[in-house]
């Protein structure tokens, strides 16, 4: 069962990480310019959220396919 606990923290991690995007922007509500550091920030973020939701699409293709 250890591939359902590996999914499961994905799905966490999207999760997660969606949420942190979504704080991240809305701190930024008040100036039209994001800081290059929070920029770079959100771009990881989406990249780590990406890789997880392939990660999680192969496994439901593969497990919960026809």
């Amino acid at each position: 069962m250890q591939e359902d606990e590996d999914i499961s923290w994905h799905r966490a991690q999207i999760a997660r990480n969606r949420e942190l995007i979504e704080e991240l922007l809305a701190g930024n509500v008040e100036g039209s310019d994001i800081f290059p550091e929070t920029e770079a920030e959100i771009d990881r973020l989406k990249a780590q959220t990406a890789q997880s939701e392939l990660i999680v699409a192969a496994y439901e293709k593969e497990h919960l396919g026809d």
